[in-house]
């Protein structure tokens, strides 16, 4: 079963806690947040797949949130709300939400809903999870670079995608539009400014020297390589675990 780290925020504490009851039986990590500034500030953590909003956390301000959310984040975002009306769905929607659910949902909906949205936001379940390099770690599962030393970097759901699909296909180039188009499941267009934006952050969390990557090269007028140093490539697989 695809599980993965959800953020779930709600303003009642009886709800909050059957929904997390409900959340950690099907496995999922669930860390709760009871305000907009701890919401937001778990969320730039980058260390969660999946936010659950309750609309009544924040009364007239579920859709500012969103939009305050989606501006520095992917993550997916389903919207509990108490109103049913076809346009709070779209206001939902267009605010950033990726999904909705109205009054009465049954758990078990809202459960395939978290689960379909961790098939978008996270990788295959068969992909290896950890990636040693000559001075660092790559660590998919936990989102986190460690080394040199104690150093860690934790990457934001959608800067993991895109290093795990640049690993996947080591010392081979990539152009920005097909990353695009396998991170953000679209046809590319539009996102490639994205790629560009996320390259550069991974750059500043991977690299000993972001101005110089000796991991993330720039192949002129191609795309992206990552360049698997030849010490850990040539032990064979043994550096993917």
């Amino acid at each position: 079963m695809n599980t993965g780290r959800v953020l779930l925020g709600a303003g009642d504490p009886e709800k909050c806690k059957e929904l997390r009851t409900v959340l950690e039986f099907e496995g999922h990590q669930v860390t709760e947040a009871f305000a907009s500034r701890e919401i937001l500030r778990n969320i730039l953590s980058g260390r969660h797949e999946v936010l659950i909003l309750d609309a009544g956390l924040e009364p007239g301000g579920a859709f500012a949130l969103c939009r305050a959310i989606r501006s520095k984040s992917d993550l997916g975002i389903i919207l509990l709300s108490c109103d049913d009306s076809g346009q709070v769905r779209i206001d939902a929607l267009n605010a950033g939400a990726d999904d909705f659910l109205p009054p009465g949902f049954a758990f078990a909906e809202l459960m395939a809903r978290v689960r379909a949205i961790l098939r978008r936001v996270t990788p295959a379940a068969g992909d290896r999870q950890r990636v040693l390099l000559l001075d660092r770690a790559i660590n998919f599962q936990s989102h986190e670079i460690t080394g040199p030393g104690s150093r860690v970097a934790h990457l934001t759901p959608k800067e993991c995608l895109v290093l795990r699909h640049l690993v996947n296909h080591a010392n081979k180039p990539l152009t920005p539009q097909r990353l695009a188009q396998n991170v953000w499941q679209r046809d590319g267009l539009g996102r490639i400014e994205f790629v560009r934006v996320v390259v550069k952050q991974l750059r500043r969390k991977l690299e000993p020297d972001p101005d110089h990557p000796r991991y993330i090269l720039t192949q002129r007028s191609v795309g992206y390589q990552f360049q698997m140093p030849a010490l850990v490539a040539g032990v064979g697989m043994g550096n993917l675990v």
